[in-house]
């Protein structure tokens, strides 16, 4: 039986983990085996872990993009005022001018460079602000502006789902994905392998299945890696011609 290669991705490791436990636990025959149920419940709380750290670093990444949207959504702001400010016609360009004050006032305050919290902090006063009646005319009489004040409102609440999500995956978590990946494939290469290879050999009827299963999915995963590497390679090479 071959083993695992080693330049298995994280959200790969972590499939493979989920389908060996699977077709453990639908193996009543390998389930009677003493080592290999220690050696699944090992797999079961790596798995489990690496799970965890791939979701917490997937809302982390989406927790970026989101703040990457808001911020957009406030430079569009700053353009459109900033475009009315120098309008031709007088009467759009008073109008802007005090709610361009208000854009400035956070501009210089550095909203969008601030970190997630204070910027957070920093959109709801400005808002709050955008929304006092006394200015509701000049945002009305300019085409766009509340349009683009919108558009922060709904980024806004949108980096903030996003935010949620990332607390409640970063509770669960305790180390980064890749901390888990190579100890799953040293379970794998160096303790689940031989031990079937071994049985194989000795004609054991209880890893029968559960070996021929697990083979078949070491194949098709290296497979995968295989044709992902020739690919890399091909790319690389077309780079260098």
């Amino acid at each position: 039986m071959k083993k695992l290669r080693s330049q298995i991705r994280n959200t790969e490791i972590d499939g493979f983990s989920d389908t060996v436990l699977r077709l453990y636990k639908d193996d009543a025959l390998a389930q009677k085996e003493e080592f290999l149920s220690g050696l699944m419940a090992e797999l079961d709380e790596l798995s489990s872990q690496i799970t965890s750290a791939i979701l917490q670093d997937r809302a982390l990444s989406m927790l970026d993009a989101a703040d990457c949207e808001r911020d957009e959504a406030i430079k569009t702001l700053g353009a459109v005022l900033g475009a009315y400010a120098v309008f031709p016609i007088a009467a759009k360009k008073e109008l802007s001018l005090p709610l361009k004050a208000i854009y400035d006032k956070y501009a210089k305050a550095g909203i969008v460079t601030a970190n997630y919290a204070s910027e957070s902090s920093m959109i709801e006063s400005l808002l709050e602000d955008f929304a006092a009646k006394e200015i509701a005319g000049n945002i009305a009489g300019l085409e766009g502006v509340a349009e683009a004040i919108g558009a922060i409102r709904t980024a806004q609440d949108a980096f903030t789902k996003a935010n949620d999500d990332y607390v409640k995956a970063n509770a669960s978590k305790s180390a980064s994905a890749s901390s888990y990946n190579k100890p799953i494939v040293s379970l794998v290469n160096e303790r689940l392998v031989p031990y079937l290879s071994t049985m194989q050999i000795m004609g054991n009827k209880n890893c029968a299945g559960f070996a021929k299963n697990i083979e078949v999915e070491i194949s098709r995963m290296n497979e995968s890696i295989a044709k992902r590497s020739g690919k890399k390679a091909s790319a690389e090479s077309a780079k260098e011609a």
